[in-house]
């Protein structure tokens, strides 16, 4: 309204406008009041959320790390068994070897004494 018009409005009108305004200040405020109240209880809600995740992320850690523990103890075993694999190995290696060696020893042996003997009989062959 223009100044000239509001001039000239008597009280009345004034205070009814004045009470429609509040009025409607009113509902709109009542109307935020309940949106407030729902963004309250979602933001409760959405804390609730977060805390239930918080548990379940810890349950998942807590879970990892077992499965990680597990997973570096049959490693260990893992290990220990190829470790234990190959020293049976190499003892086997060795007894071979040291078979081996020995028989070696024996088999230049009983050619040297075989050589000994052939000399002896082509001696008394002669």
């Amino acid at each position: 309204m223009d100044s000239e018009n509001r001039n000239k409005r008597d009280i009345p009108e004034v205070v009814a406008d004045i009470l429609i305004t509040l009025d409607k200040i009113s509902v709109r405020q009542d109307r935020m009041e309940q949106e407030l109240g729902g963004l309250r209880q979602e933001v409760g809600g959405l804390r609730q959320e977060v805390g239930g995740l918080r548990q379940e992320v810890g349950g998942l850690r807590q879970e990892m790390n077992h499965g990680f523990t597990r997973m570096e103890s049959a490693f260990n075993n893992m290990t220990t068994a190829v470790l234990d694999a190959m020293n049976r190995q190499t003892d086997r290696y060795d007894q071979v070897q040291t078979t081996q060696g020995t028989q070696e020893a024996e088999v230049r042996e009983l050619r040297q004494r075989l050589e000994n003997l052939e000399k002896v009989v082509y001696n008394k062959a002669r």
